[in-house]
């Protein structure tokens, strides 16, 4: 992979430097500027000169290089990979100086403190390591994070040191004694995923905050939560079947749960680091996974025996569908392409070529003669399954797409991404329909009820929208949902609510520049009350 170097005020290229084999995860320059140092996929570090001579291949590691970080007087390197490991370098000599053991997950962040004298590692297990920067010895080991944790980051006097995770909270910690003297909450956990279940009495939500949340859409009432296995959960799916529930982690995790018992059947082994997308088949026997060596691989949900693999993928694939008929899958791929395969041979039928850049989202139509693509190149498009054909292409939005779905008639489409909207269109004509409007960051996830009724969408701002579909007329929202992390509410646009829970802090009323906490004007404002847990709204 190459490395381009650009003038910052004239945004001229000055030069490529090529000879990585794999990504290159992390640039870095020297606090000098007399050295560039990069990191790869394959554990590789190099030590470029400004003018793109190569200096140093430093090849100790064996794993994925995520982090780097020079000591403020340029002395010393340190690097860390996904096998948990941190080396010391002398960069100037390209030798190994130390070799830092104890994380148990992968390092995504190493820092040296500004004086130089230690440097913080954090990984992916949420735990966070203070070393002596001359000998290599462990301090202080920083407990208190539930999640993946990075980036991290000293004050500039080095008194404090503040590191970030995946469970949506900021710590700052003392470094001389190894004390977290706060914990700041606010920010609102990302959700990648919504899902219905085949009878449309429950909708499941994933996110970055590692739990399963199941809610009855009608209610908004949220019930049991599933925890316990990654931090960062990217999908949610249910079984057609009906029994069975699958969330797919980014460290290559597919847990299965029985809906019916709420009991943790098992982790599946889909041999990958990383899992990107899944799919079940229409009768739940078979589940698809997208993994990290570019394949697409069938597995019996059963017994976890691989049945298939699909392989002929030029990049990552994001995006798997099943056709109605549970012989067709559709895949989308970082390479822009389309393609749809025969599982009972492995074969591809057909590349759909169009988008140009990644296809993050496909699906079938409910009668199977067409297939939806959702692209970063801000567009959809709409596909013949027969002809391979072009249908339509779908330009309203004004940032990159990350979902599509199908109404179960098959007479609406829905697409969401960056331009905080979704959209619905007519597939048979391509023309836009309406607009809605209420997340306030992007929406990663837009699907349908069953019975077409609702229509649900989540996004970046960590909230959970429920729309009124009004038979084809414009979408009203019907409530927000919010996953809490020791409790829920769901919220309708007339002020009613209900909540569970601890949820101080988390969610509150404005009235001007004054804030109530709910409850605090029930007895002011009638239309502002508190609902019970199981009544509709």
């Amino acid at each position: 992979m190459t490395v381009r170097l650009y003038d910052a005020a004239t945004g001229r290229l000055l030069r490529e430097l090529g000879g990585h084999q794999g990504p290159v995860y992390r640039v870095l320059f020297s606090p000098g500027g007399d050295l560039l140092a990069t990191g790869d996929h394959h554990g590789t570090v190099r030590l470029w000169e400004p003018d793109g001579t190569l200096r140093h291949e430093l090849a100790d590691h064996t794993a994925r290089v995520y982090t780097l970080a020079f000591q403020p007087d340029g002395s010393r390197l340190a690097s860390g990979d996904t096998n948990g490991v941190i080396r010391l370098w002398d960069p100037k000599a390209g030798q190994v100086t130390g070799r830092l053991s104890g994380h148990t997950g992968a390092v995504y962040w190493v820092a040296f403190s500004p004086s130089g004298d230690l440097l913080a590692s954090c990984d992916s297990d949420g735990n966070v390591q203070l070393w002596d920067a001359a000998s290599g010895q462990a301090r202080h080991r920083l407990a208190g994070h539930m999640a993946s944790v990075w980036p991290m980051a000293f004050r500039p006097d080095g008194r404090q040191l503040a590191t970030t995770a995946n469970d949506g909270s900021l710590r700052l910690w003392d470094p001389g004694t190894g004390k977290s003297k706060h914990m700041l909450r606010g920010h609102g956990r990302r959700i990648n995923q919504v899902s219905f279940s085949p009878d449309g009495g429950q909708l499941a939500s994933v996110g970055n905050d590692g739990v399963v949340r199941l809610w009855q859409p009608r209610t908004g009432q949220q019930i049991k939560p599933f925890t316990g296995t990654a931090d960062r959960l990217i999908s949610v799916i249910f079984s057609p079947a009906g029994e069975r529930l699958a969330a797919a982690s980014n460290d290559g995790g597919v847990y299965l749960w029985n809906i019916k018992t709420r009991a943790f059947e098992r982790e599946m082994n889909v041999e990958t680091d990383h899992l990107w997308a899944e799919s079940f088949s229409p009768d739940g026997s078979l589940l698809a996974t997208a993994n990290d060596d570019d394949t697409v691989r069938l597995w019996y949900c059963t017994t976890g025996r691989l049945v298939a693999t699909l392989a002929e993928h030029r990049g990552r694939v994001r995006s798997i569908a099943f056709g109605p008929d549970g012989i067709l899958l559709a895949t989308g791929c970082d390479d822009g392409m389309v393609r749809l395969w025969d599982i009972r041979s492995a074969q591809c039928l057909a590349t759909l070529t169009g988008h140009t850049d990644r296809v993050y989202s496909v699906a079938f139509s409910p009668s199977g003669t067409m297939v939806v693509s959702a692209s970063n190149d801000g567009t959809a498009w709409l596909w013949d399954v027969a002809s391979s054909a072009e249908v339509q292409a779908l330009t309203g939005h004004s940032g990159r797409l990350w979902s599509a779905a199908f109404s179960p008639d098959g007479k609406l489409l829905a697409t969401a991404g960056d331009d905080l909207t979704v959209r619905l269109w007519d597939p048979r004509t391509g023309a836009l329909l309406h607009t809605v409007t209420g997340h306030s960051r992007r929406v990663w996830s837009v699907t349908f009820s069953p019975d077409g009724t609702l229509l649900a969408s989540a996004g970046d701002d960590g909230t959970i929208g429920v729309w009124d579909t009004h038979g084809g007329g414009k979408p009203s929202l019907r409530l927000t949902l919010l996953g809490l992390a020791e409790g829920w509410a769901a919220l309708a646009p007339d002020g009613r609510f209900k909540q569970e829970g601890n949820v101080a802090a988390q969610f509150w009323h404005v009235v001007g520049m004054c804030r109530y906490d709910p409850g605090e004007l029930d007895s002011y404002l009638t239309a502002v009350r508190r609902l019970p847990l199981d009544s509709e709204f």
